[in-house]
């Protein structure tokens, strides 16, 4: 009886994965681009419009999600009713000028799969002055 063997090639699993790593601007392990640096004027800003966007909205409301954020990223935590909430929630916070990415970090309760969001609305600031 014959016995089969695999012929192996000079390749190992172990070369392959390191090639794949070494090539420049691999997401694989976070080696994307640093994050931008944003001054703490600039941060503050941001969470600021963030959070209020947040408490405007009905079905959050205000002091439940805290905004945290990282150069142009935006970190969610705090509790939403529904996932039409935590759908608006990322919406708004998508939306502030300066951020580029939003994190959820949300503890999703059960609730309504959707909601009525106002988030493409325009800030506070440049919304038209009522006439008189």
């Amino acid at each position: 009886m014959l016995k089969r063997t695999a012929k192996r090639s000079g390749w190992g699993a172990g070369a392959a994965l390191a090639a794949l790593l070494a090539l420049p601007g691999c997401g694989l392990l976070g080696g994307g681009p640093p994050a931008a640096a944003v001054s703490p004027a600039e941060s503050a800003r941001i969470r600021g419009e963030v959070e209020a966007r947040l408490a405007a909205e009905p079905s959050i409301g205000p002091g439940r999600v805290r905004a945290e954020v990282d150069g142009a990223t935006v970190a969610l935590h705090g509790a939403v009713d529904g996932f039409g909430a935590l759908q608006c929630a990322i919406a708004n916070a998508g939306l502030v000028r300066g951020v580029d990415n939003v994190v959820d970090k949300m503890v999703l309760r059960p609730g309504p799969r959707t909601v009525r969001c106002l988030a493409p609305r325009p800030p506070a600031a440049a919304a038209p002055a009522p006439e008189a």
